[in-house]
């Protein structure tokens, strides 16, 4: 958006490390943004791995992406693009795409979602559940938080006893939902997005409180501490996994990764490459001056010294 006038545009591949092409700050995103290919119709969410909304006239950042599913890196470059979209609102999509098309003025309110069962016990389970039922705290890993509100008070019993228990929590955990059956109080916390799933909640959870605790995971480990750790990102780990990420992405963007070395290997051999620009894999990497990449360094060094 800016001037009043609003496009879309569209990846195929570009959501997995869009927060790389928004790093260097809304100049250089905007111009990222506007090589891609130009759309009149948004996206089926749940096609849609990672969006933003660069909206100039407000100056608003309003964004989600997979950040590698890792919460250091996602709380480092949170911090990076505070620092490099200065005078800027840099805010998290909690809600998904339909939170942007809200935000956007194309659509009245976001729709909830159907109802799936929450599964457990498998290795890529990531979403910490607590419980505590008459004074006793137990704990499940399953993998999703948004199912777990959509499925409802009435389902919890039956949910539960399937779900093996576990004593210690990993060291990645991408959300958590804290449910107190004592006092019929529940929190939920992501570094993803929920898709909506507290808007109707008070339907499936009749006389519950839920609270939305954004990317607070400290809300939940303070309601079971004594009986479970719920591990805190590392700002410093994840800015130093960040500038690596940034480095390796200017030279070969993941998104074209493939095309890339196979033009490399064929430039190499004498070859004259011809790329057909109009395919089904959309996507148009960055392309950045010296300046801003200098920039981006800066913002990342400068948070190294001195985070807050």
């Amino acid at each position: 958006m800016q001037d009043g006038t609003f496009s879309l545009h569209y990846s195929q591949w570009g959501a997995y490390q869009l927060e790389l092409d928004l790093l260097p700050g809304p100049e250089p995103a905007t111009r990222f943004a506007r090589r891609q290919r130009e759309e009149s119709s948004w996206m089926w969410e749940v096609e849609c791995d990672g969006a933003c909304l660069i909206d100039h006239d407000e100056r608003r950042l309003l964004l989600f992406c997979h950040c590698g599913a890792d919460r250091s890196y996602r709380l480092a470059t949170l911090a990076t693009l505070a620092r490099t979209w200065p005078g800027w609102r840099v805010e998290w999509a909690y809600d998904g795409l339909q939170q942007l098309e809200v935000t956007a003025g194309h659509a009245t309110d976001i729709a909830a979602r159907s109802a799936g069962d929450p599964q457990a016990g498998e290795e890529w389970c990531d979403v910490l559940v607590t419980v505590i039922d008459q004074g006793q705290t137990r704990a499940h890993l399953v993998d999703s938080a948004g199912a777990v509100i959509r499925s409802g008070a009435r389902s919890l019993d039956d949910h539960r006893s399937a779900w093996p228990t576990i004593t210690s929590c990993p060291g990645k955990v991408v959300a958590g939902v804290h449910l107190d059956l004592d006092d019929q109080t529940a929190g939920v916390w992501t570094s993803a997005t929920l898709r909506g799933a507290l808007r109707t909640v008070e339907q499936g959870w009749p006389g519950w409180h839920w609270s939305n605790w954004e990317d607070r995971s400290a809300e939940q480990a303070r309601r079971v501490a004594g009986t479970l750790t719920v591990p805190e990102p590392n700002l410093a780990e994840g800015l130093r996994a960040l500038a690596a990420e940034f480095d390796k992405h200017q030279d070969v963007d993941s998104a074209t990764e493939s095309a890339a070395l196979l033009l490399a290997g064929a430039r190499a051999s004498g070859l004259q490459a011809h790329v057909h620009t109009d395919n089904t894999f959309t996507h148009r990497p960055m392309d950045l001056t010296g300046e801003e990449k200098a920039l981006v360094h800066a913002a990342i060094a400068d948070l190294m010294t001195s985070p807050r």
